[in-house]
């Protein structure tokens, strides 16, 4: 197809982005103008005694005026560069969003076949007056849309659009059958609307509860009744048709589970549509509190690939009729090695589609299990919860009479908690998918699908050894959390039947890595800990030294000597009991680097140890670092599944999920272009396409500006006169000469720092180069991208460089950043090709 060029309607634009100002600074600036000159003009005032005011007031008020007119003006010229800027592609098989600022240029380039949710606003007043919206596309690369295609003439044709192109490039998005069609409950939309209510009630009275009785009194007292009446209307009016547009929003809310793919409405002024396309699902949680038990209420969180893309099926009845249709379409789309062939003309009746981007792995679908608690592990621990608790409340309480009785109400709940827990979790292994129930006052079934689980991590610690049990921990590509099996009982199969269930076969051929523990990498890995220590003794023995002449001579610190020595004992102790532990913790009893055909396996620790494992479909890249003077090193792979975390204001904050670490492993560069030649399924070659390097410009002009004004003030100290005592100045002299040399030592630091770092685009792969004594190379295959995003800042455009950040597959932040270069644009351009 030809690419389609758009650009947002430009009223709706300039309208939409500039209300919001004009209103803000209609009601700073003019709404007083107007208070005050209605004032002069019907006030009770005498003129002569405003003669002076009303002087100035002739011409004075048309400075607001003014300042109105010219900062509207100021944001009409700036906006004016955004919508310039402002661009949107429909190509063949990608989406491109270009924006920017009078100050900056950005693009981002999805390919369509990352596409894993898809939304169409239509804001009401924009809409009705403008006929505009906006579209928002979601990938796994992201936990936010990348892509917001805003104030679109016809945007229904080309959400329409976007569907069309999705269909070209692989997805179904047929709507062949309605699975199943669901709404919120009223009962629950109720609950929802009355507990807003309370809440905003409860802040009420805290905010006015002491206020409120004398406002009171104060108005019956003067006979103004009335005011309070008026007051209330205006607070209540708009309160009410707040609370009705929420009912009326909450009550269009409809959900369209098809086979292949899921539909969802809301919205009664502003209207919102979306879908997901069923092969990019991959998990399902159903939530309920204690109050939507008792009535039958269910919230279903449909996750598909990366983070926070999800759809929520708030307060809806038949929540587990949803989860096992979803399973069922699920079942039939998983794509296996085994089952492909036999099932393919019943594929082909039910759904019609696979994941054309998903890679076909053995999954051992036949096999089922159900898990539970173990009860004298859980037992214990809540025991010895419970009494530590205890324990801790007591002295906190320094009281001894209560020690008892707090004791037995500690170790009373905690057996109570331990009990239910048992009792009421359950943990399965079904045909497709894996997952953990808790069905007590409240319910909670979380549910991965075996295609989408990126990594799983065995833990057990001593009392798991007591008590013959483990905890299993799984991670999956869109569920932004892990979902784990406690404290069940350790089989001789366990692990077997788990990880034949995900894809995962320990009886194919391996390769174990070497390992190089011994005291000259054990030194050489930790040098840098070794120099951030010594820095912070110095730091701190200059700052004292500085203090003692700041308050005088007759400063003294009792037992200084005994102190010194304890901490020179620890410093030269500790290093020494750590090499020890050492040699027993990276022994071949605990600890395993292993690879296989198609997955890696982890084994670490002695107190605590784990072993995690990952097919290498699932690992999105890879950070390897040299020690000094060695060829040996540490590696970490990062695999797919970020984490979100959602704060109290609702904004979400990602990290890193799971990752396999490694320590001691020998000629770790070449071990890590045998992996990615691994993992590519060829011979990576080396060749190198681009390569890039970082301006130093931008990364330290801050620390100049540091550095020139603690100048300054040494310069200051040293030729002014001031009128404080010789020891006095004499501290601050130190102190501030010490400031300004650890500031031209950061600032020489971060020049190296970004003098050693490198990027290369090679043949088959990204690599980024960095560090100063630890030499540390990240690589991501290119098949691994997800898309790449361009920026150029204010201080890019003045250095004359930019940005690109590289996203991958099941991620919520962004993966590899090349920092300032002045090649950015034509990193980008070969980024973004097929």
């Amino acid at each position: 197809m030809e690419n389609i060029y758009l650009k947002p309607n430009k009223i709706s634009f300039f309208v939409t982005k500039m209300i919001g100002l004009f209103l803000i600074l209609f009601f700073i600036l003019i709404v007083p103008v107007i208070g005050i000159s209605i004032f002069l003009h019907f006030g009770d005032i005498n003129p002569e005694d405003a003669k002076d005011f009303l002087s100035f007031w002739t011409y004075g008020k048309y400075i607001p005026i003014g300042i109105f007119v010219f900062l509207l003006g100021l944001c009409y010229f700036l906006l004016s560069f955004v919508y310039k800027k402002e661009e949107y592609i429909f190509s063949g098989n990608k989406l491109i969003y270009n924006y920017g600022t009078i100050f900056s240029d950005n693009s981002v380039e999805l390919n369509i076949d990352k596409i894993t949710e898809v939304t169409m606003v239509l804001p009401f007043i924009e809409n009705l007056i403008f006929k505009t919206g906006q579209i928002q596309i979601k990938t796994a690369g992201s936990s936010t849309s990348k892509t917001i295609f805003s104030n679109l003439d016809n945007t229904n044709l080309y959400y329409e659009k976007v569907q069309e192109i999705m269909r070209m490039n692989g997805f179904h998005l047929q709507k062949d059958k309605l699975v199943q069609e669901a709404k919120p409950h009223p009962l629950g939309i109720f609950f929802e609307i009355g507990g807003r209510i309370g809440y905003g009630f409860v802040v009420f009275l805290i905010i006015f509860f002491e206020n409120i009785n004398q406002i009171r009194y104060d108005i019956t007292s003067s006979g103004n009744s009335w005011i309070v009446i008026f007051f209330g209307i205006i607070i209540i009016i708009p309160v009410f048709l707040l609370l009705l547009f929420n009912y009326l929003d909450l009550r269009r809310r409809k959900y369209e589970v098809y086979t292949d793919s899921i539909f969802y409405t809301n919205g009664f002024l502003t209207k919102v549509y979306s879908f997901l396309p069923m092969e990019k699902v991959s998990d399902v949680d159903n939530r309920q509190g204690f109050f939507s038990k008792m009535f039958g209420l269910h919230d279903i969180i449909v996750s598909s690939e990366g983070t926070n893309n999800q759809v929520v099926f708030l307060n809806m009845v038949n929540g587990e009729t949803l989860i096992k249709n979803i399973k069922y379409l699920k079942n039939a789309i998983t794509l296996t090695k085994k089952e492909l062939v036999q099932d393919e003309q019943k594929l082909d009746e039910i759904v019609g589609f696979v994941d054309k981007t998903d890679e076909m792995i053995d999954y051992n679908r036949e096999f089922s299990a159900k898990y539970h608690m173990n009860l004298p592990r859980v037992m214990f621990s809540s025991i010895f919860s419970g009494l530590s608790l205890a324990i801790f409340i007591s002295f906190f309480l320094q009281s001894i009479e209560f020690f008892l009785p707090i004791v037995l109400l500690s170790i009373v709940f905690s057996f109570l908690k331990g009990f239910i827990d048992v009792k009421f979790n359950t943990y399965l292994l079904e045909k497709n998918t894996i997952e953990s129930k808790y069905e007590f006052l409240t319910n909670r079934h979380k549910t991965f699908t075996i295609d989408k689980i990126t990594g799983v991590n065995f833990k057990e610690n001593l009392i798991d050894k007591l008590f013959g049990t483990c905890s299993v921990q799984f991670a999956s590509i869109g569920s932004s959390g892990f979902l784990t099996f406690s404290n069940i009982k350790k089989t001789k199969t366990l692990q077997s039947d788990i990880l034949t269930k995900i894809g995962i076969d320990k009886n194919k051929n391996f390769e174990d890595l070497k390992v190089k523990y011994n005291l000259k990498n054990y030194i050489l890995g930790n040098i840098a800990s070794s120099i951030i220590i010594f820095f912070v003794l110095i730091i701190v023995f200059i700052g004292f030294f500085g203090y003692i002449n700041f308050v005088g001579s007759d400063f003294k610190l009792p037992n200084f000597n005994y102190i010194f020595l304890f901490l020179i004992a620890i410093i030269f102790i500790f290093p020494i009991l750590e090499f020890l532990y050492g040699k027993i913790a990276y022994s071949s009893r605990f600890y395993l680097q292993r690879i296989y055909e198609n997955f890696y396996e982890s084994k670490k620790g002695i107190i605590f140890q784990t072993q995690k494992y990952s097919l290498f479909k699932n690992i999105k890249g890879m950070t390897s670092t040299k020690y000094p003077f060695s060829n040996d090193g540490n590696l970490v792979l990062d695999i797919a599944g970020d984490i979100v975390l959602e704060g109290d204001d609702k904004q979400k904050i990602s990290f890193g999920g799971m990752k396999i670490s490694s320590e001691y492993l020998e000629n770790i560069y070449s071990l890590q272009n045998k992996l990615d030649s691994t993992i590519f399924g060829k011979e990576i070659s080396e060749e190198i396409l681009e390569k890039s390097e970082q301006s130093i410009w931008n990364s330290t002009i801050v620390q100049i500006a540091i550095v020139s004004i603690f100048f300054i003030i040494v310069l200051f100290l040293q030729f002014g006169s001031f009128d404080i005592s010789e020891n006095e100045l004499k501290g601050l002299k130190i102190i501030f000469i010490s400031l300004l040399f650890f500031s031209i030592l950061g600032l020489a630091i971060r020049i190296w720092y970004i003098k050693s770092k490198y990027y290369l685009l090679q043949k088959d792969r990204l690599l980024l180069g960095f560090g100063i004594i630890y030499k540390s190379k990240r690589t991501i295959l290119y098949d691994r991208i997800n898309f790449v995003e361009k920026n150029q800042g204010f201080l890019g455009k003045i250095f004359g460089n930019g940005t690109v950040q590289v996203y991958t597959v099941g991620s919520g932040m962004v993966d590899l950043i090349f920092t300032d270069t002045e090649d950015f644009r034509k990193i980008y351009d070969k980024l973004k090709k097929d």
